[in-house]
């Protein structure tokens, strides 16, 4: 598969910080969509997922039109800060993975630092199923498939789980 560049659709950038580190969340959008409405779905996504997220701060908001190379700071919609308790410094490397995949093949993936957890309530490690708070922040993603997209501009089929793990850079930064 051909790669395509990576200003082929609209992008937001939501810049946060977990446990002194900062991130950021990618999230592209479709033709015919606005970064704010890609920034209302983060937004959700983020409420949705709140009670499993440790203490977080958004920093701000950015977005890049579609063909630009230039990202603009946009307006952040939502709450100042999402989840609760402190990243230990161990744990600003752990983080949630929400993928799926476009009618073209392009994989779409949403990760998020602050994880509070890496594991079931049966023990299996780095993979939790999409259902309570899990569920909601897909059905967010899943909910306003005509905003998100991946790379091709095609609405993504999200997968039903949800990866966990450790970033094997972020651990090694804070060895």
């Amino acid at each position: 598969m051909a790669p395509l560049p990576s200003n082929n659709t609209g992008v937001v950038f939501v810049d946060y910080n977990v446990g002194g580190e900062d991130h950021t969340l990618q999230a592209r959008y479709s033709v015919g969509n606005a970064a704010p409405d890609a920034l209302v779905v983060v937004q959700m996504f983020l409420e949705a997922l709140d009670t499993e997220l440790l203490g977080l701060t958004i920093l701000g908001a950015r977005a890049r039109a579609k063909d630009s190379n230039v990202t603009l700071p946009a307006v952040w919609p939502g709450a100042g800060s999402y989840g609760s308790g402190a990243a230990s410094n161990t744990q600003t490397a752990w983080y949630y993975d929400f993928i799926g995949r476009s009618a073209g093949g392009r994989r779409v993936r949403w990760s998020m630092f602050g994880a509070e957890r890496f594991e079931d309530s049966t023990g299996d490690d780095y993979r939790l199923p999409a259902t309570d708070v899990f569920g909601a922040a897909r059905d967010v993603l899943v909910d306003n498939a005509d905003v998100i997209c991946a790379i091709d501009g095609e609405a993504p089929v999200w997968y039903t789980y949800v990866n966990t793990g450790v970033n094997a850079y972020w651990r090694n930064r804070v060895r």
